[in-house]
């Protein structure tokens, strides 16, 4: 999800002042918005959404980090491409499951029983689906353990975003990449539920040591391919190679043309300039009357609901001590 290579560009170039692990304690009395969908799907690829998304609430409030669950509306017609092909891959991955599975009944060896298992296990990850009906249960959970949520009217980072950058919330719990294209002061990724850990980033630590700023560090990310333009033919190396190229022009004239506009004129890396512009202009919430609404939402966590929860969980076999 997001810009390929991302991370591991973020990692090999900046110091552990702006890029660390973290345990959750940390982060005690803080709000953190939540892109909800990323959880659902892993969750639910381990065979658990219900046990692994209480645990994580549980989890998340034993510490005092208050969670503000954002649920993904309508995708915009910029993701239609992007959603076209999960779908395509998902059925792929339903056919090659079924073709081992049906390999799997005439094989002796268990050696290679256990390989065919184990990519069938693969497999069966990529074909996760989640219904209405997980969405709704997940929301009850959430609603008889206090927990405060809320449906985006479109993709649930962007008013993930937009919250945080209003004050609504300290940080964002993602690992969605595209939430550093946003300008997310603090984002925290890959929730250890075991160790209680959690890798945190400081944007603005990131932005000082690569020495960019943050709509620089947007349009280098856009141009190097998002979920809106998958179709670029471009990358993050080939993009910061060329960004290199430009700065050393940048810095050596009074009034530099623009990252774009440069590359325009002394290369043909960019083929769409329009689309790459109505990209870049999907991860500026400036101005956008579409989220003005979300400025006075209650973020204040509900009184919770011991018994509904009780209930809940039970019948996902779970056993409470009082």
């Amino acid at each position: 999800m997001g810009i390929k290579n991302l991370n591991r560009f973020l990692r090999d170039n900046c110091s552990k002042k702006a890029i660390t692990k973290k345990h959750l304690s940390y982060f005690k009395n803080k709000t953190v918005v939540i892109d909800t969908s990323i959880y659902l799907y892993k969750f639910a690829s381990e065979g658990s959404l219900m046990e692994s998304m209480y645990l994580f609430i549980s989890v998340l409030k034993s510490y005092r980090i208050t969670p503000l669950f954002i649920f993904d509306g309508k995708p915009p017609p910029e993701k239609n491409e992007l959603l076209r092909q999960r779908k395509l891959e998902k059925k792929d991955a339903e056919q090659k499951y079924y073709s081992l599975q049906a390999k799997l009944q005439t094989i002796n060896d268990n050696e290679e029983s256990k390989e065919i298992i184990q990519e069938m296990d693969n497999l069966k990850r990529q074909m996760v689906k989640i219904r209405d009906e997980d969405i709704k249960n997940v929301k009850r959970l959430m609603d008889a353990y206090g927990v405060i949520y809320y449906d985006a009217p479109g993709e649930a980072d962007r008013l993930c975003a937009y919250l945080l950058k209003n004050g609504k919330a300290w940080g964002c719990i993602s690992d969605d990449m595209d939430m550093f294209l946003y300008g997310c002061k603090y984002v925290i990724r890959n929730v250890s539920l075991m160790n209680h850990t959690a890798i945190y980033y400081d944007t603005e630590k990131i932005l000082s040591e690569l020495d960019m700023t943050e709509n620089r560090f947007c349009e280098i990310m856009v141009l190097s391919g998002t979920d809106y333009n998958i179709n670029s033919n471009t990358c993050l190396n080939e993009t910061i190679k060329w960004y290199y190229e430009y700065m050393k022009y940048a810095n050596n004239v009074n009034n530099p043309y623009g990252f774009y506009i440069w590359l325009l004129k002394n290369t043909k890396y960019i083929t769409d300039y329009s689309r790459l512009i109505n990209t870049y202009r999907i991860f500026q919430l400036n101005n956008n009357t579409d989220l003005e609404n979300w400025d006075n939402i209650d973020v204040t966590e509900k009184e919770l609901n011991n018994v509904l929860l009780k209930e809940i969980m039970g019948k996902e076999g779970f056993v409470f001590a009082n």
